[in-house]
This record gives C-alpha cells, structure tokens and sequence, in this order.
C-alpha cells in the first residue's frame, strides 16, 4: 500500500470519526428530550480495482427501536386511557351514591325516611311524626333530583370533553400529514430522517391515547393509519372527525342511530371528499379514551340515571297504587278464573295474574300494562320465562275491544301458549279471565294495580310523591314511558305539605290515630316486592331484578361500589402493563449516557489514531523530499 493510500484512508476515517462523534454528541445532548430515539451512523466502504479504499459513504442514519414493542405500547395505551375514564367516573358515581356509612348518602336518606314512616305507624297521632315523614320524604326527593342533576352534569362534561379531544386529533392528524410528507420527501435519495421521524412518533402515541390505532408503512418511507377495526384514519390524505356537541345534555338526551331520535353528539369520519362514516352507528371505536367516554355518556352515566328514574318512580307508585283484587269466577262450583273491574286503570296502570302448573308445581306471573300509545313499558322487552310483561291498547274504552286485545296479547306470546287462557267481557267495564283449562294450568289471583289521584279515596293508597306539575305517577304520558328523568322531576305532593293529617286520616271517620294508612305505605317501601327494569343493569343487562325498594337501594350502591372496584383494578393492571411495554420501548430506543461516554472515549481514541497515521505520513514524505 503506498503512502498516498494510507494518506487517504486516514482522511476518510478522520472524517467518519468526525460524524460519529458529532452524532454521539447529539445523543448526550438530547438523552432527556422526550421522544428522542438513540442515533447512529451506518457506514460502507468502496474499494478500487487493486482493493484499495477509495471512499466511505457514512451518511446513513440508524435509530434504535424496537418496532414491535412499540407497536404494543400503543395499543395499550389506548386501552389505559380508556380505563383510566372508566375509573374516574365510576369512582365519582359511587361517591355520588355513597354507603351506609356516608352522612347524607342515598342509602341513609332511605333509611331515614322508612325510620320516619315507622315512627309514623307507632305514633300516627303525633303531630310532629307527621312533620318529620314529610321533612324526609323532601329530603329524600331533593336527593334523588341532586343526583340525578349531578349525573347529568357529568354526562355533559363528558360531551364536552369529546368535542375537545375531536379538536386535538384533528390537530394532531393536520400535524402527521405536514410531518409524514416531510419525512417521504427526504426519504427519496435513500437516508432516513431520524429526526422526523422521531417527531411523528411522538404525535402517534398522542394520538393512540385518543383512539386505538394501527400503523403501518408505506413504500415511499410515510405511514399509514387504521383504527382499531380497520377503518382509514390517515393515508397521505388527512381523515376529519366531526362531533356535534349539544349543549343541553338532560336525562331525556339519548344516543341513537336514528339522527331524529338522537340529542346528544355523534362522532363523525369524513374523508377529502366528504364521505362520511358515523362511528359510534358503526361501533368503530374500540377503545382509548374517546371510546371511554362515549361508553360514560352513552352507557354507564346513563344506567346510573335509569337506576334513580327506577327508584324514583317505584317511590311514586309505592304509595299511589291501590291494590284491587279479583274476584273468583264463577262465584260457585269449580273455579276457572277472576272477573276484574278495569274502569279505573289509566295508562301505565296494569293487571297482574298468576299462574300455577299444576304438574310441575311452578308458578309465572304475567303483567298486562295499559300503553295506548306506539311506545310501551320498558319491562315489556324482558324475555323472562317467569316474569312475563305485555302491553294492551286500552284507548278505544270499548271494554269488549279491550278484551279482545288482551286475549291476543296472552296467545301472541310464546311463553304462555295460545288458547291457554280466555280473556271476555262479561259486561260493563268487567274483565273476565279464565284458564281454558283449570285442571292443568290454574289461574291464582287476579289483581288491578291502579294509581290513586286523590288524597282521600283508600286506606292503602295516596299520591305522596308526583310529577314536577303535581300530577300522579303511572309511568306513562301521552302514550310513551316517562319514567326516564323522573329522578329530577319528584316532588312530594303540596296537598300534603299543606295538610299533614291526610298522612293517616284517609276519609271521614277515620281517627288521627289510625295507622291503616302508613302501615300500608311502610309496608309498600320495606316487604312489596317490585320488578325493576334491565335498564338498571343490576342482576344483568336482561334479568329483572325484583326486590322490595330498600333492598333495590342496597343493590344499586352496591352495583356502583363493585363498578368503580372493578375498574380500579383494571386501571391498576393496565397501568402496569403499559409501564412494562414503556420501559422495554425506552430500553431499546433511549440514550444511556454512560455507554455514550464510553463510546466518545473510544471515537475520540480512533481519530487520535487517524491523526497520528496522517502525522506519520508527512514524516515520510519529508523524508523522501529531504533524501
């Protein structure tokens, strides 16, 4: 090798050490900027004919990162940040309802209100008895309209929240395009711009806490992004999420496919051309914390809101419904039935039957409502086999019709069986029920459950608790349901506010100390068992739970105390897993500035070394020119 050679080749290492150390530099400088990625320099040498190295091409950058770590991290990202919403707000719905324990909680105002009933029927004479059970049925009615109000409240924060973070993916994918083209761009002559790239990391794993996404390359060195279930977010043209917050988000404010029947805000897809895609109608969010909050507004928000509308209309009926039984049919020999009056049975009003096999000894109940209108109690939707709920049109007041009607709601259900019973009018307002078929499926009572409007009509029954504009209570309005938002709408009856006396005395010639009528109503809130709607979602999102009112309050604080447990410890263990998956990213892609220094130490060491060969050729050469 001749000493131009060995001259050129320290050249060329002097220079490579040059960089090296320039990119060393830069990784101790930058060892704490968050999203930095550890650099180095890839190098290849050329070499002539005679073997001899005529350059060094040491402009290829390297990054360290593990790619399939990373794209775990983000996924479980997504999926922190989706159980980090689910636990903040569930955590706030179970302080909301509170315990046993906690002064002024759900469970305690109950309580006291059944305590000031009881004193009630020990002392129903007692003035300051009746004032202290109308103290607490208003605290326990302020109670509910505060949770229920409170509850909304969050659902429109949640609404709010969602446009806000709709903003900042729309930012952050304006961002990607400009950062991803930057990166294809200077990806044509074959170097890969680790710095740019580094930059769009780091909008993609803000951007995965949003929304779970997939990333893939692309040929041209740019990426590509899909949601979760594989919907196009962004590929080289930028994707825009569309939300349309309302700003009055109420009990009666629900999700629906339908944009007519929707009041709250929907997340919408649209694409460079204007095509559209509703995300939540397709249900294309998975998870992150978009998904978790929709989930919030949508579901867990809401079932809290469906337990207090339960608890609050079962609250009005407890004490507004009067009881009318059936009487055995025929009133002599073998009894294949019970006649009923229905005069007085309004809509949301209801029948119930029950029924024995005799065979098998099992019973069911059956529960007719009166909906007259395109829309029918929500217990109706129940697939029970042993807790059957019917709706039957009573709006034409032809009792006959009505029968009718009956009689074709009980052989249009598959759990009861056609021509198993037959339904008549006898006349007048008289229902007429018979089992076709006594000896094998015999009808057990037969009873009306029919709201009271007046104050002064039953021992068993008076309108307590009402609709904010005074009237009962059926669970029914114009023909729809409208317990949804009764929790903010009870009010305790301001005919009783102004006379206390008619908390005993039901009628005339009853004495101030009869205890008929706070008897039936403690006995209506602590041992009446009543069927609540799934919608509550305590015994499962399809069982009915049926239970007594105390034992439904029990149930619904312990349904949220197990809701917030549960999420805390999902958020706990995805917690971990995503530090896990960080760690392991920053193993692998973060600066150690120790192994940095040693490296500079050993750079520094090879260009020392090219130096002195440089030296040392001048030397010779000064010789050879001296000789």
């Amino acid at each position: 090798m001749g000493l131009g050679s060995v001259l050129n080749t320290a050249l060329i290492g002097l220079g490579y050490n040059q960089r090296q150390l320039d990119v060393t530099a830069g990784n101790i400088a930058n060892a704490d900027t968050v999203g930095y990625t550890r650099k180095s320099l890839t190098a290849s040498v050329s070499y002539d004919g005679n073997g001899r190295v005529t350059g060094l091409d040491a402009d290829s950058m390297r990054r360290y990162l593990d790619l399939a770590v990373q794209t775990q991290y983000r996924t479980s990202l997504a999926q922190n940040n989706y159980a980090s919403v689910s636990q903040q707000y569930t955590a706030r719905l179970d302080t909301l309802f509170g315990t046993i324990k906690d002064d002024g909680s759900l469970p305690n105002t109950v309580n006291s209100f059944i305590s000031s009933m009881s004193n009630l029927v020990s002392g129903p004479e007692d003035y300051s008895n009746r004032l202290e059970a109308l103290r607490t049925a208003q605290a326990m009615a302020s109670k509910i309209n505060a949770m229920s109000q409170e509850i909304q409240d969050m659902r429109q924060e949640v609404e709010y929240q969602i446009s806000d973070q709709v903003d900042r993916v729309n930012e952050l994918l304006t961002n990607l395009q400009a950062i991803d083209r930057k990166v294809v761009s200077n990806s044509q002559d074959g170097d890969m711009p680790v710095g740019l790239m580094d930059q769009r990391d780091m909008i993609l794993e803000e951007l995965s806490g949003y929304i779970d996404i997939t990333v893939k390359p692309t040929e041209q060195g740019g990426v590509r992004v899909h949601m979760g279930g594989g919907t196009l977010l962004y590929d080289v043209d930028v994707m825009k999420l569309k939300f349309d917050a309302r700003g009055n988000v109420n009990a009666n404010a629900l999700y629906s496919i339908d944009p007519a029947d929707r009041d709250v805000g929907t997340l919408v897809l649209e694409n460079s051309e204007g095509s559209q895609i509703d995300l939540l109608a397709t249900r294309t969010l998975r998870t992150g914390s978009l998904a978790g909050l929709v989930t919030m507004r949508d579901e867990t928000l809401t079932n809290a809101q469906t337990q207090l509308d339960e608890l609050a209309g079962s609250l009005a009926r407890a004490f507004s419904t009067h009881v009318q039984d059936g009487t055995a049919y025929p009133s002599a020999g073998t009894q294949t039935g019970y006649e009923l009056d229905l005069a007085n049975m309004q809509p949301g009003d209801s029948l119930t039957f029950d029924v024995k096999d005799i065979a098998t000894g099992r019973t069911k109940s059956v529960t007719i409502y009166r909906s007259d209108g395109p829309e029918p109690p929500a217990l109706t939707a129940t697939k029970d086999s042993n807790d059957i709920f019917l709706a039957v049109d009573f709006s034409s007041g032809n009792y006959g019709t009505i029968a009718a009607n009956i009689q074709s709601a009980l052989d249009g259900d598959p759990r009861i069986g056609a021509g198993v019973f037959a339904a008549a009018n006898p006349g007048g307002s008289t229902l007429r029920l018979e089992s076709t078929a006594p000896g094998a499926t015999r009808i057990e009572s037969l009873s009306a459950n029919e709201t009271i409007s007046d104050l002064s009509a039953h021992g068993d029954a008076f309108a307590l608790f009402v609709d904010d504009d005074g009237s009962p209570f059926t669970g029914m309005a114009d023909g729809r349901p409208n317990t949804t938002g009764f929790a903010s709408r009870i009010r305790v009856s301001e005919a009783l506010l102004n006379d206390s006396s008619l908390l005993v005395e039901y009628a005339p010639g009853v004495a101030n100390g009869d205890p008929t009528r706070p008897q039936a109503a403690l006995d209506k809130l602590k041992n009446t068992k009543v069927a609540f709607s799934p919608g509550t979602r305590i015994g499962g999102s399809n069982a009915v739970y049926t239970g007594s009112i105390s034992d439904f309050v029990t149930a619904a604080v312990t349904h949220q105390s197990g809701r917030a447990a549960q999420a805390k410890a999902t958020l706990a263990g995805q917690e971990v897993v995503t530090s896990n998956l960080k760690t392991r990213l920053d193993n692998a892609s973060k600066v150690d500035v120790d192994q940095e220094l040693a490296q500079l130490v050993t750079l520094q060491n090879a260009y020392a070394a090219n130096a002195r060969v440089m030296q040392v050729v001048r030397e010779l050469y000064d010789i050879l020119m001296r000789s």
